[in-house]
């Protein structure tokens, strides 16, 4: 038993189509797919997404009658309007392979992917309608040279993504190097921080204990001079060892 047309649909109602095509495809666009009922052929596409659509797509029907006559919605240009989807793809993924070459920053080449993800996969499963439709319309060349564009749009935007990702990979690398160094430098000041503390304590301990007498009052201490060449030697001694990181 036929199901019952739905009261919506992305098909024009002035196209004669059979009702299962009705049927199948409402007021969403769904997957990208190909229909074939009685000779007939529809063919849903997507539109170029982007990243902001949120997985929303607008879709592009095409419709090829049992005459081998093309419609197209929402615009009219039927199988020449196929190969400008195709084309907009191919141009989208252009747009985006430039704006990779003049990115610096990681969140730069992190946005651009997030932008070419998307496409690559709309493109990827178009790809695969347009090939199913090559094989159905074995004779169309039309077909054939929209099939090969469309080929092209699928490697270009796979190549796009892979290098985004090999450059923001680069990037990261890069930095953290950058950040090893960095904190290696800083490890390097400090042990010489901690041998100059460790070679004059002694002294600045000796300083509180005598406190801040006048020279010739601490002169006058009996055994001042030693007690100066003990802590210097412990200073040194401290220092040494420090040094040898043991």
């Amino acid at each position: 038993m036929e199901s019952v047309t739905p009261n919506k649909s992305m098909i024009p109602k002035t196209w004669d189509v059979p009702a299962i095509f009705r049927n199948r495809l409402g007021e969403d666009v769904g997957r990208q797919r190909l229909m074939k009922e009685e000779g007939h052929l529809l063919v849903v596409l997507h539109e170029v997404p982007k990243a902001e659509d949120k997985g929303n797509r607008q879709g592009v029907i095409f419709w090829v009658n049992g005459m081998g006559e093309w419609k197209s919605t929402p615009s009219s240009g039927g199988r020449s309007e196929l190969r400008e989807l195709v084309e907009r793809y191919r141009a989208r993924i252009k747009s985006l392979d430039d704006e990779l070459e003049k990115t610096e920053s990681p969140s730069e080449i992190h946005d651009v992917i997030d932008q070419a993800t998307p496409v690559l996969r709309a493109a990827r499963n178009m790809l695969v309608v347009v090939q199913e439709l090559r094989q159905t319309l074995k004779d169309d060349l039309k077909v054939l040279a929209i099939r090969d564009l469309a080929v092209a749009a699928e490697r270009a935007a796979d190549l796009l993504v892979q290098d985004a990702k090999s450059s923001l990979d680069f990037l990261i690398a890069k930095s953290a190097a950058q950040q090893a160094d960095a904190a290696a430098k800083a490890t390097k000041e400090a042990q010489k921080l901690n041998r100059l503390a460790a070679f004059f304590f002694p002294l600045m301990t000796l300083a509180a204990v005598f406190g801040m007498n006048r020279p010739s009052e601490i002169l006058s201490y009996g055994g001042v001079w030693v007690v100066c060449i003990f802590g210097l030697i412990l200073g040194g001694i401290v220092w040494s060892v420090l040094r040898n990181g043991k």
